[in-house]
C-alpha cells in the first residue's frame, strides 16, 4: 500500500471524530445519548461487521494464518503481563493506581476502534483476523482485566461466566462457526448484516469523538504518569510487537500488518467503562484513554508507514 493511500484513509476515518466534537462542544446531545450511541455499536453493529468479514470460503490456510496470529498475539500479551506490573511499581503511584496502570498497559482498543482502523487500511478481509485477535483480547479482558480492575477499586474478586457472553465475541464465535462449517448466509440476510456492520465505523468515530470533546487540556498536563503509559501504549508496545513479527516471519505480509497496527491501539475504552463500574480509578482510566486517544491520531500513521516500507 502506498503512503499516501495509508494517509488518505486514516485521514478520511479519523475526520469522523469531527462531528462527535462539534456535538459535544454544542451540547446538541446528552452524555445519556452518546452512550446510546456507543452501545449500537457494542451490542450490534461491531458484531455484524465481524459476521460480515468472516463471511469467506472456507480454507485450511486461512485457518493456519489464524493459528499463527493467535500464537503471536499471546505471546505479546505474555510480555506485557509480565513487564508491566514493574513498569507500574516505578511509576510512584497508590496501589489501587498500579493495577489501573498494567490493565491500561494490557489492553488496548483494539475492537472499538482497532478494527475499523484495520478496515480502512486493509480491506475487509483485514477484519477476519482481526477478529480473532480481538476474541484473545476479550477473553484476557474479561479474566485477568477483571481481577486487574476489581483490585483497582478494592472490590471482592468475581469472575462470572455471562462476563464472557459478550456481543462482540458471541459475534466472532458466529462468524467462525459459519466459517468452519462453510456456510455463506442468505443473500437477503447476508446483505442486511453487511449494511448494519457498515455503520460501525462513522458511529464510533463519532462516540469517540464525542468523548474528546469534553477533554481539558489542564485536567492532563500535569499528569506525568498519563504521558508515561500513553507513550508505552502507542510506541513501545507496537515496536516490540513489531520486533517479534520481524524475528518470526521475517516480512510483513497482511497478517503481520494486522498485528502491529492492532497492539498500535491506544488504551482500551473498557478501562473507563470497567472502572465506573467497579467503582475504581475512573478519573485517572478517563484522563489516559482521552490522552492515549488523541495520540495515536499521530502514532497509528507512523506504524503504518514504517510497516510498508
Amino acid at each position: 500500500m502506498l503512503i499516501g493511500e495509508i494517509l488518505s484513509s486514516l485521514i478520511m476515518i479519523f475526520i469522523l471524530i469531527l462531528p462527535g466534537i462539534f456535538f459535544r462542544k454544542k451540547e446538541l446531545i446528552s452524555d445519556h445519548q452518546s452512550e446510546a450511541v456507543s452501545a449500537i455499536v457494542v451490542n450490534l453493529t461491531w458484531p455484524c461487521m465481524v459476521i460480515n468479514a468472516m463471511q469467506m470460503e472456507f480454507s485450511f490456510q486461512i485457518l493456519k494464518d489464524s493459528g499463527y496470529m493467535m500464537a503471536v498475539a499471546l505471546i505479546v500479551f505474555a510480555i506485557l503481563i509480565a513487564v508491566s506490573f514493574p513498569l507500574a511499581r516505578l511509576l510512584r503511584m497508590s496501589k489501587t493506581k498500579q493495577y489501573m496502570a498494567v490493565f491500561m498497559l494490557i489492553f488496548g482498543n483494539t475492537g472499538f476502534l482497532g478494527i475499523p482502523v484495520i478496515k480502512a487500511l486493509y480491506g475487509t478481509e483485514a477484519v477476519f483476523f482481526a477478529a480473532i485477535l480481538e476474541m484473545i483480547n476479550d477473553v484476557l479482558m474479561f479474566t485477568i482485566g477483571i481481577v486487574l480492575i476489581q483490585l483497582s477499586a478494592g472490590a471482592d474478586l468475581k469472575i462470572r461466566a455471562k462476563q464472557f457472553l459478550n456481543p462482540g465475541l458471541i459475534g466472532v464465535m458466529i462468524g467462525l462457526a459459519l466459517f468452519l462449517l462453510n456456510c455463506r448466509l442468505p443473500e437477503l440476510l447476508g446483505g442486511s448484516i453487511e449494511m448494519i456492520g457498515a455503520a460501525t465505523t462513522p458511529l464510533t468515530m463519532f462516540a469517540i469523538g464525542y468523548q474528546l470533546g469534553a477533554l481539558k487540556i489542564k485536567e492532563i498536563v500535569g499528569d506525568w504518569q498519563v504521558y508515561v503509559i500513553s507513550f508505552v501504549k502507542l510506541l513501545i508496545v507496537p515496536v516490540v510487537t513489531l520486533v517479534i513479527v520481524k524475528l518470526w516471519a521475517g516480512e510483513f505480509t497482511l497478517l503481520e500488518k494486522v498485528l502491529i497496527i492492532s497492539f498500535a491501539m491506544p488504551v482500551a475504552s473498557a478501562s473507563t467503562i470497567f472502572s465506573q463500574q467497579y467503582k475504581g480509578e475512573v478519573a485517572f482510566a478517563t484522563k489516559t484513554v482521552l490522552l492515549s486517544t488523541v495520540l495515536s491520531i499521530i502514532t497509528i500513521p507512523i506504524f503504518a508507514i514504517i510497516i510498508e516500507l
